[in-house]
Formats: C-alpha cells, structure tokens, sequence
C-alpha cells in the first residue's frame, strides 16, 4: 500500500468506505497499551508490510470519522516503543502526523510499516503477523520458517553480488584471450559461477518465498547452469564445442571462450537488474 501523506487521503479513505485489511488498520485512540502498539507493529512487519492508522475510528473494520488525537510528545511516544518492545529493530518505520487544520495541538497519526528483511521481529517476548484485518500470534513452525527464509534470502543476495565480481574478471580474463591469436592462446580455467545458495532455496522447497522474483531468478540460474556446463567442458581440455550445422567435424565447432563472452555478457545484464532497488531488496 502507498504511504498516505495528507488529510485527503484519509478523508477519501473514510469517504470510500475502505476496509481494514492485511495491509490497513484503524485505530480510534493511541491509548497507553504499548504492547498493544508493539505487537501490531511487529505484524506488520513480519508480514506484508502496511498503514496503521491512530486517529480514525471504524465499525466492523470500515472507517466511519476522523477522532483527532493530542499530538503532544505522540509520535516521540510511538518511536520510543517500537525501539524499546520491538526486537530486533523495525528499520525505515515513517510515522507522518495529519495536524488538524482548525486544532494544531491534536493529529492523526499514521504508522507505515515496511516488510521487513528481518522478520521475524518479536514484541512483548511473543511473534505476530497480519491475519485478515487482525494481528495474530505466529504459530511455532512460522518462526522457524520465517528465521530459515531470512537466512536464505540473505544468503542468495550475497551469491548474486559475488557472481556480479565473478562475471567482471571472466569478461576481462576473455578480453586477454582473444588479443593473442589462436596458436598463441594459453589453456585458461574459468571459475565456476555460485549456485550453493540458490541450491539451497530450491531443494528446501521455499521457492515460492521469492514470490513475483522466482521467475527472474529461475532464468538467471538455467543460464548459469549452461555456463557452468561450458566451464567444465573447458576445464577437461575441451577447447572446441561442434555446433548443431558441423557436429561431425570437431574442427569447425565454435571457440568456448566465444560462447562463454556472449552468455556471460548476458548474465551479467541480468544480475545487474536483480541487484536493482526494489527488485531485490536486501
């Protein structure tokens, strides 16, 4: 959900009739239940992400009218629970006050909340996450598998940066390879692109973890997999390939290093545009 930034918003918000949901709640009043503030937070966090919103008040999940709130020390108030009941940390947390136009002392207060790369985040010793338009306690295994997927995806972004490294040195070591001629060209072993991480992701059956980015990263891989393949052939001291035309003459088939410079070119596009904000985030 887009951060909400304006009186508008929240009028058209009311207006519209728009429902709580898994990335949107209603709160009357702040109150003085802090855990209670932690722990829909923390949900949020350890979910989609999402608005809560202190100043609205709502019947059966639909807002009905805005119920301004005192902003004295407010905001302070909220920043100072999620650091100290929220662990660990919930990172680039906005809390935006709506000053009331005729009543500068009172606001509505509007807590956007990122997903966290960190999640699970734990408030009030327990783990929540966003369930419909509630906040509920996270059963055992959720943690666990919320932990396990934190270490992967962790794990996966550090492959692909080192994998960016790996591609500049093999387009450069191809580059010193093709200034001398071919009677002249040394044996070279290239190094293996990383797969240890996205083997991991794969064989634990998480995949679907990665959500909209499975798709960019299962092309990313079958390419690694053929220059992998190309690597090894190399490495055995198969110098030539025979293409599908002269498969019957191993002396016209084509130069690997000449398939590894256009695939490898090709790879390292595509890492380039994974390692873009908001593609991958870390």
């Amino acid at each position: 959900m887009n951060r909400i930034n304006s009186l508008k918003e929240i009028e058209d918000l009311i207006e519209n009739n728009i429902e709580e949901s898994l990335i949107l709640e209603y709160k009357r009043e702040l109150g003085n239940k802090n855990e209670e503030i932690a722990k829909d937070i923390s949900a949020f966090a350890n979910t989609s992400g999402g608005v809560l919103i202190y100043g609205v008040g709502e019947d059966g999940g639909v807002p009905t009218s805005i119920r301004w709130i005192d902003g004295k020390n407010t905001k302070e108030t909220i920043e100072n629970i999620i650091l100290s009941r929220v662990q660990p940390i919930i990172k680039d947390v906005i809390i935006n006050p709506i000053s009331n136009p005729v009543n500068s002392s009172q606001a509505i207060f509007v807590v956007n909340i990122p997903e966290s790369p960190d999640a699970p985040h734990m408030a009030n010793h327990s783990y929540y996450r966003r369930h419909n338009f509630q906040s509920i306690h996270m059963e055992d295994y959720e943690v666990k598998d919320a932990i396990f997927r934190k270490g992967l995806k962790k794990s996966l972004y550090f492959e692909i940066s080192k994998n960016i490294e790996l591609c500049d040195k093999s387009l450069n070591l191809i580059e010193e390879i093709f200034r001398y001629k071919l009677e002249q060209r040394q044996y070279i072993v290239f190094i293996p692109f990383y797969i240890d991480a996205w083997n991991a992701i794969t064989s634990s059956g998480l995949l679907f973890v990665l959500k909209e980015e499975a798709q960019k990263l299962v092309e990313l891989y079958s390419l690694i997999h053929e220059i992998n393949y190309l690597i090894d052939c190399q490495k055995y001291g198969l110098e030539i390939v025979n293409t599908p035309i002269y498969k019957s003459f191993p002396e016209h088939g084509t130069y690997i290093p000449s398939i590894l410079q256009v695939k490898i070119g090709k790879l390292y596009g595509l890492l380039n545009d994974l390692e873009k904000p908001n593609i991958l985030p870390k």
